[in-house]
């Protein structure tokens, strides 16, 4: 059920970013309904737990949680609740990229040789650009994980089906777990890749591995903590972290006792998992935040809508063929043009909109979230810029620490369904698949 009431008191100089009580937050019912009816259709009285926020134009409209972060102590989650993002790490490890490209420490037609040494002659063709775009050929880690006989074929699937403790706390370390070094130690033994850079499209995790630890060549940092002096303290992220074999918590740490635990859907119950010896990797995935660090963020990315940033995160990259490849910095692209009538001085007239979207989903054991922007504006007339006044806008971010369907991605299809809400008609998200 829906967290009706906030009981957490949070200090008022954190409510300035957002614009917004955070002891009082904005809720709307319609979304309440929504993420209920696809989280808990049967009305149980504990399931876990999916934090929302919903941006509509410059206004948080809708701020809440539900369900639990923890099932078997009863926590309920909460707006400072910490989720593992999976996937939605890539474009937090963009951004620590594009901060290095902006500040000519790193060019994007670099290639990989200049920066790591040990790998075969494609290093040598294989740019930052590829690796930022999914265009680099890497084999995915994963794949070589099996296939060299690490791990068994089925290693995720019984990950999945045994009940363990959550990571961060770690309690089960075996001084074995894989970290990002050894993931480079596998791609550089293949000696061939599947198809020369810069010539297709192939979700990689691999090229996020690299570009982590790219960042640690140049910068004589980890990830995290660079991470943090470059974006996460400036906009407030204080709970928002990368997880890696450096950290250590204590038992009181925030990153323990803010953290939920995350859940499979085994067999009609809810079944606790949380370790895998890949639980160290990072770059494609491991950041953790809460929702109201992520509200932060996209205020962040709204406020940056028109400006030249955008074409460093949000522009689709060419192939050597020059086809287009709708993936930005971490982010999956929609975009599109369509005709609208509108009422101008009394008269029904036929007016031509641009849209466009950014999304992208992030899965990890049994962590599912969904972050998705949406924009439409008419499109002006020739030699004429975008007036932001005419500019419609809508952020969703859902987070999840659990698997509820197996048949939908159950986070993609709250997003949707929360589109709906606030745009009936010329909804680019409509076109978000959320099948699994």
């Amino acid at each position: 059920m829906a967290s009706r009431k906030v009981h957490r008191k949070y200090p008022k100089d954190e409510c300035n970013p957002l614009n917004v009580d955070l002891n009082a937050p904005p809720i709307d019912p319609r979304i309440d309904k929504i993420v209920n009816d696809l989280t808990n259709p049967k009305d149980r009285d504990r399931v876990p737990g999916v934090a929302v926020v919903v941006r509509k134009d410059n206004k948080i409209v809708h701020l809440n949680c539900y369900g639990y972060a923890n099932l078997e102590t009863g926590a309920k989650v909460r707006l400072d609740t910490i989720f593992d993002l999976g996937s939605l790490s890539k474009q937090f490890t963009a951004v620590a990229i594009l901060d290095l490209v902006i500040n000519n420490k790193v060019s994007l037609t670099d290639h990989l040789s200049k920066f790591l040494t040990g790998f075969p002659r494609y290093a040598d063709s294989i740019t930052v650009e590829d690796l930022i775009h999914h265009t680099s050929g890497l084999p995915d880690y994963l794949a070589i994980y099996v296939e060299s006989r690490r791990a068994e074929k089925d290693w995720y699937q019984k990950v999945m089906a045994r009940r363990n403790d959550w990571y961060p706390e770690m309690r089960k370390r075996k001084k074995k777990e894989l970290t990002n070094k050894d993931v480079l130690r596998w791609i550089a033994t293949q000696k061939l890749l599947p198809h020369p850079p810069d010539t297709e499209y192939e979700y990689c995790n691999s090229g996020y591995v690299v570009l982590a630890e790219l960042v640690a060549r140049v910068t004589n940092q980890r990830l995290g903590p660079y991470l943090k002096e470059v974006l996460l303290n400036s906009l407030g992220m204080k709970h928002t972290y990368v997880f890696d074999e450096a950290c250590h918590f204590s038992a009181d740490a925030p990153e323990i006792l803010k953290h939920a635990k995350c859940y499979n859907h085994v067999g009609g119950h809810f079944l606790p998992v949380g370790y895998s010896p890949l639980n160290f990797i990072n770059g494609d995935g491991n950041l953790h935040s809460t929702i109201l660090d992520l509200a932060k963020w996209e205020r962040n990315l709204h406020e940056l809508e028109f400006s030249p940033i955008r074409e460093l995160l949000w522009e689709p990259v060419k192939v050597k063929s020059r086809k287009k490849q709708n993936y930005g910095a971490g982010w999956k692209l929609l975009s599109d043009k369509y005709d609208h009538k509108v009422e101008i001085n009394g008269r029904r007239v036929t007016r031509k909109y641009e849209r466009r979207a950014e999304y992208h989903r992030g899965i990890w054991l049994g962590w599912r979230s969904f972050f998705a922007r949406g924009s439409r504006w008419p499109v002006p007339k020739a030699g004429k810029s975008v007036d932001p006044k005419t500019v419609e806008s809508l952020g969703i971010v859902v987070l999840s620490n659990a698997i509820f369907d197996h048949k939908q991605f159950t986070t993609c299809r709250i997003a949707q369904e929360i589109s709906k809400v606030y745009w009936t008609k010329d909804n680019i998200m409509n076109q978000f698949n959320c099948a699994v």
